[in-house]
């Protein structure tokens, strides 16, 4: 994804800890990035760049081609 298509309070398919999570993006964090939590634990997680993010969550065209 780019930078420009995230959005504060959506919710995307993120990379975390070797794992495709659901994380809601919460705010703009202050060193860069975005800070966002961790749907399937609860957990705060910082999204430091938009490389990490796969796309929208719920959208099955890319989903589809995850293989999830």
């Amino acid at each position: 994804m780019k930078k420009a298509d995230v959005q504060i309070g959506g919710t995307y398919v993120a990379k975390v800890s070797g794992n495709l999570v659901t994380v809601r993006v919460d705010r703009e964090s202050p060193y860069g990035g975005w800070d966002a939590v961790n749907l399937s634990t609860g957990r705060s997680v910082r999204i430091r760049s938009a490389a990490r993010l796969r796309g929208r969550a719920g959208d099955t065209r890319r989903t589809a081609a995850l293989g999830d």
